[in-house]
């Protein structure tokens, strides 16, 4: 089946009042929107709410809501800009480069290409170099496998600025993995 017309009907099973389809829509993204959360803010208290919000409004206005690219394109850019508000809001929570809330074994989907004989410790020592966006731009694209046109938006970011960081991300990420061997190796 389609995944774009799997959205497409449980949306529509969703506009028509079914619960059913609407819990499975937040038990498929609440954990995902969540994870993509710790990735712009350490606050778990905000991100819960923000996540809640979302599915809130969903459910509220779902008659009115018209899906143009996918369910899970639709989420993430919903509940970015619900956190970011929030975080307006509240100044006192930063936006910051809250290491917690990567997985490694995802994360080595990034570097395996490229390297074959990554360790764990050296993965998530290179990942928290990263700054908060890269970090951002790394999970949608690799993680999510967002395409580039779906991550512009979200991030509300020209396609120039994407690539650029992009790039910078898997620079730094190859950067940090690589000098992380060297000192491995110095050590023994």
């Amino acid at each position: 089946m389609d995944k774009k017309w799997a959205d497409k009907e449980l949306f529509s099973l969703i506009q028509k009042g079914d619960s059913l389809a609407f819990r499975y829509l937040f038990d498929t993204y609440a954990d995902v929107l969540f994870n993509y959360g710790l990735k712009i803010t350490p606050n778990k208290e905000l991100i819960k709410d923000s996540i809640q919000e979302v599915f809130r409004s969903i459910w509220e206005k779902r008659a009115q809501i018209n899906i143009q690219h996918s369910l899970k394109y639709y989420l993430f850019t919903m509940f970015r800009r619900e956190l970011i508000r929030k975080l307006k809001q509240n100044r006192t929570t930063p936006l910051n480069g809250h290491e917690e809330g990567f997985d490694v074994s995802i994360e080595s989907k990034i570097i395996l290409d490229e390297t074959q004989q990554a360790s764990r410790e050296e993965l998530q020592y290179a990942i928290k170099q990263l700054t908060p966006r890269q970090k951002e731009i790394v999970f949608l694209r690799y993680y999510e496998n967002l395409q580039y046109e779906e991550i512009e938006e979200i991030m509300s970011l020209n396609p120039n600025s994407l690539y650029k960081l992009l790039s910078a991300a898997i620079k730094r990420l190859r950067n940090q993995f690589h000098s992380g061997k060297d000192e491995k190796f110095k050590k023994n």
